[in-house]
Parts: structure tokens; sequence; C-alpha cells
């Protein structure tokens, strides 16, 4: 599934700096969990799917998050 994402707010961001310390792991699951999105925007990933993400390698998470901000989607 091709990852999506709407902008971030600088709130998100806040978010993300302040909650997802401890590893890039964390924050990226983190930020795939508040912002991925399929084409249609509706959201791909929820908190229960935290567990499964904490699974997967760095280095998947990483292109994960990377193609989700290279496919933004307007805001409506």
């Amino acid at each position: 599934m091709k990852h999506f994402s709407k902008p971030l707010s600088l709130y998100e961001i806040d978010v993300l700096h302040y909650t997802s310390v401890g590893s890039d792991k964390q924050y990226f699951v983190d930020a795939l969990i508040m912002k991925a999105v399929a084409e249609d925007g509706e959201p791909i990933y929820s908190k229960k799917d935290e567990e499964k993400l904490l699974a997967m390698k760095t280095s998947e998470l990483e292109a994960m998050y990377f193609e989700m901000f290279n496919n933004e989607l307007p805001e409506n």
C-alpha cells in the first residue's frame, strides 16, 4: 500500500517532538500512526498498530515515513 499524508501542522510537529523520545524508530511509528493515509485520505494506522509497526526494521519504517511525506495530499 502506498502511503500518503496531509502536511504536518506546527502542533503535530510539537507533539511528535515531545512524545517520540527515545528512538528514531518510535518517532517514525508515531508519525505514521498520526499522519499516514491512503490516497482517499483514510487513515492507514491507529494506535493499535503500534506493536506491529515497532516490530519492523527501522529502515522499513523510515522508507514508509519518507514515502508518506513525498506524497502529500492537499488540505481540504
